[in-house]
Formats: structure tokens, sequence, C-alpha cells
């Protein structure tokens, strides 16, 4: 046997979205570039994307590693479902499994998560990128200021433009919101990879580009984050004139008008526009029905708790605003 094939292997799973993916990148340069954390020495890493939705069909291929690192994914039925098979094929090998993550369904069943798996969750009410740098610093790990910039970015983006993070600069915002576009409308683990690569690189200024193109990550985003919210904005303008008002909140029936990821992005725009709380129902293409919903007053999550209490959805996901009707 060579020398790489007694190397421990970390294996990272997180979101789609920028909280995902800066949350990835934290943990890949941790273990790439410090050689610290999650493993304290050389590893080999593997990293994949995946959401609550499809995290058992991932779980399937993933490759069996001595520790396993899951970011910013909500715990869900699937999601258990998947760690059960994952660890039918995999417990044996694996060493230690590490949670981070902020949903409200996670803390939940946060005993369950220990006790069933014996995973190690790191939680809390902020985004998960912002959970995993005050771990990383606890252990003495500080993350690269272009990094960590990014996780501010996050973090604005996640507190509804609060600067819960620290000061960032608005281009950062901005451009943080247009890499979550991007990789929410490519749904390319090979692009999402690359992003966690760049963000983790610690020279700030190397130019990457996107595979099978000759984008460079910033340029793509920026440009793929432009037809997004060209997309979005005619689609949720026709959407929020067929809206049914239901007491105090907007219902809009997509099914049909919408059935590629980025509902929560239109669901929002939908708000800005009737100025009241929205339920955007819509189908994905295996047929799974999504309520989707939003508000400026917290209106959104006491509803979700309502539906998820009446046994009028399956699973709470997302950010607390996500129910999943049965």
């Amino acid at each position: 046997m060579g020398k790489e094939a007694r190397l421990k292997k970390v294996v990272i799973v997180a979101d789609w979205d920028a909280d995902g993916v800066v949350s990835a990148a934290e943990i890949y340069y941790s273990q790439k570039y410090r050689e610290a954390f999650p493993h304290r020495g050389k590893a080999l890493v593997e990293m994949e994307p995946s959401g609550p939705r499809g995290f058992q069909e991932k779980a399937g291929s993933l490759g069996c590693g001595d520790i396993v690192v899951i970011l910013d994914i909500p715990y869900t039925e699937e999601v258990k479902a998947g760690l059960k098979t994952y660890l039918e094929s995999c417990g044996e090998k694996i060493e230690s499994m590490l949670y981070f993550d902020h949903h409200d369904s996670t803390l939940k069943r946060s005993r369950e998560l220990e006790a069933e798996f014996g995973i190690l969750l790191f939680y809390g009410v902020m985004p998960t990128s912002l959970i995993v740098r005050n771990t990383l610093e606890a252990a003495g790990i500080r993350l690269t200021p272009r990094l960590n910039n990014f996780v501010k970015g996050v973090a604005v983006l996640e507190g509804g433009g609060k600067a819960i993070g620290g000061f960032v600069s608005k281009s950062i915002v901005n451009l943080t919101a247009s890499i979550s576009k991007t990789l929410n409308r490519r749904r390319d683990p090979d692009v999402w990879r690359r992003y966690v690569e760049w963000l983790a690189n610690p020279l700030p200024f190397e130019p990457t580009k996107l595979p099978g193109s000759g984008e460079t990550i910033v340029e793509a985003s920026l440009e793929e984050s432009r037809e997004a919210d060209e997309e979005v904005r005619r689609v949720a303008t026709d959407l929020a004139m067929s809206s049914v008002k239901v007491g105090i909140v907007s219902f809009v029936d997509a099914r049909g008008k919408w059935r590629r990821p980025g509902a929560s992005a239109l669901a929002s725009f939908i708000h800005k526009i009737v100025k009241t709380p929205v339920a955007l129902l819509f189908e994905r293409d295996d047929g799974v029905r999504v309520l989707v919903l939003r508000s400026s007053a917290g209106e959104a999550k006491m509803l979700a708790k309502e539906l998820e209490e009446l046994g009028l959805v399956e699973d709470l996901g997302g950010h607390e605003t996500s129910p999943q009707p049965g």
C-alpha cells in the first residue's frame, strides 16, 4: 500500500447555497491548508453538495470517510434515512461524524441525532458558516481575510441585511449572493466544488475558471446572478397578479409555472411586490409539493409551525419557512 492509501479520509457534505458552500470552504481550508480540523494532520478530502431533499440518494453514492462533516442541512426524515443508509455501508470505517447547522428542525431533533447516530452536533442561532468560524477560532485556527469576509457576507444575507458577523463591504455581500444564485441555478457538483476550492484558496488573486468554460468564477457569478434576477422578477410579477388573499397571507399557486431551484428567491420577490406574508406552492420534478413561506415580521415561522402541528406537512426544512406538504 502506498503512503496516500494510509491517509485519513474526510468527507464533507454541505448545502448548495452560500452558507453551505462557504461552510464547506472553511472546513476544506482548515483541513487542506492548515491540517488542523477536523483531523490533525494530512488527509484526503471528498466534498459533495446536497440539500435535505435528495440527501438519501446522495448518501448512497458517498465514499466512506474516517471523519464525516455535514454542514447547513436541516435534519429531516429524508436526511435521517440517508444517514442510516450511509452508516449501513460505512459504519465500521467511520471514526466520527460532525454536524454543523442552525435550522429549527435540527435543534428540535438534536437528541435523536446524537443518540441514534453518535453525531457531534454544533448548533447555533446564526448562519452555519459563522458557527464553523467560531468553532475553528476556538481551536486556534484563523481563516484567511478573504474567506472571513465571505463568512460575513453570508451573515448579512442570512440576517436580513444586518451585519451580525462583522462589517463587510457591499461588494462582498453582492458577490456572495451571486455565488448562491449561480450554484442554485446550475446544480452542478463540479462547479460547486470549484467554488469551495476558490473560496478556500489562501492565494486570493489566483484566477479560477469554471469547469467546461473560460469564465472566471467572479465573471460567471455576476452574469448568472443578473440572468437569475431578471427571470425571477418576470415570473414573480406574473404570479403576484394571480395571488389569492387568505387571511393575512397571499397564496400563490406556482405549480406548472416554476419547477427549477430558486423558489425561495421567487417567494421573496413576490413578498416585496404584495407587501404581505406569502405562501408559494410549487411542484418539483419528482412530484413532491413544496410550500415556501416568506414574511418580514416572523409570521412565516409561526405559520410553518402551525402547519406542522396540524399534520399538514411532512418536514420543515429551509430556514424555518419552507414546509413540505404531505
